[in-house]
C-alpha cells in the first residue's frame, strides 16, 4: 500500500500541498467537453457524405434539362467519366439479283429485230415495228405491249434528238450510255452501225451489270421493217 500511495502522490502537483485533496471534477469536465467534440466531428462527417451523395441527382437533373440532343449515354459518361462506346449501325449493302447467263440465241426471230443473244431460259415474247420483247419461259404475262418485268429493244424515240445523259458505255466500239435502275429497269441506249440510236431496257431481275447489258446490246440488230415510235 505504501508503494501504491507513493506513487499518487508523485502524480500530484509539485505546487501542491501533501495534505490537499485532489477534485475530480475538473477532469470530469474536461472529459465531457472532449466527447462532446469527438460526436460534432462524427454528426458533421455524416452530413458531408449525405449532402455528397445528394449532389449526384441533381448532376442528373441538370444534364438532363440540356436539350433533347444529349443522351442518357452521354449523362452517364459525365457521372462516372467513363468514356462510352456509341455503336452506329450502318445500313445493309445493295447487292444485283443473281446475275441470269447470257446464251447464243437460235430460236424464233419475230420481224423488226434480231437478237444473237438471249437470256438464259428466256425466249422472245412478240414483236412488232416499235419493240421487240422477250420473257421468261412460260411466263404468264403474254402480252408483248406490256414490258413489266420483261427485256425490251427499240428504237429511240423520233421525238428525242440526242442520246440520254449518264455513262458512258460503248456497244460494239460504238458510242453507248448507261443509265442505272430507276423503277426497277436500267437501260443502255447505243448508236448502231446505221447511226440510229437503239434503245435495251432491261429488268432488275437479270441482275446485269453495264458489261453484260452492253453485250446483249452488241448481238441486236434492226431491220428495215422497224419504226421510231413517238413520245
Amino acid at each position: 500500500m505504501n508503494d501504491l500511495k507513493d506513487l499518487l502522490e508523485l502524480a500530484l502537483p509539485d505546487s501542491a500541498a501533501a495534505d490537499v485533496l485532489v477534485d475530480p471534477g475538473a477532469d470530469l469536465t474536461r472529459g465531457r467537453r472532449l466527447l462532446r467534440r469527438r460526436l460534432l466531428f462524427r454528426a458533421t462527417g455524416v452530413v458531408a457524405a449525405v449532402a455528397a451523395g445528394a449532389m449526384v441527382p441533381v448532376v442528373l437533373h441538370s444534364a438532363a434539362g440540356t436539350g433533347a440532343g444529349t443522351s442518357r449515354h452521354q449523362i452517364a459518361a459525365a457521372v462516372s467519366h467513363k468514356p462510352v462506346h456509341v455503336t452506329t449501325r450502318q445500313s445493309a449493302p445493295v447487292h444485283r439479283a443473281t446475275s441470269i447467263a447470257l446464251v447464243a440465241w437460235r430460236g424464233t426471230q419475230p420481224p423488226g429485230y434480231e437478237v444473237s443473244w438471249m437470256p438464259s431460259g428466256w425466249a422472245v415474247q412478240g414483236s412488232n415495228p416499235y419493240s421487240l420483247t422477250i420473257a421468261p419461259s412460260g411466263d404468264t404475262n403474254t402480252n408483248p405491249g406490256n414490258f413489266l418485268g420483261k427485256l425490251v429493244v427499240m428504237l429511240q424515240s423520233s421525238s428525242v434528238t440526242s442520246p440520254p445523259s449518264g455513262m458512258s458505255q460503248p456497244v460494239n466500239g460504238r458510242p453507248g450510255v448507261f443509265s442505272p435502275y430507276q423503277d426497277g429497269i436500267e437501260s443502255v441506249t447505243f448508236q448502231n452501225s446505221n447511226g440510229q440510236w437503239v434503245v435495251v431496257q432491261a429488268p432488275q431481275v437479270l441482275g446485269w451489270d453495264p458489261a453484260q447489258l452492253a453485250q446483249f446490246a452488241g448481238g441486236v440488230r434492226v431491220l428495215v421493217t422497224a419504226q421510231q415510235g413517238v413520245g
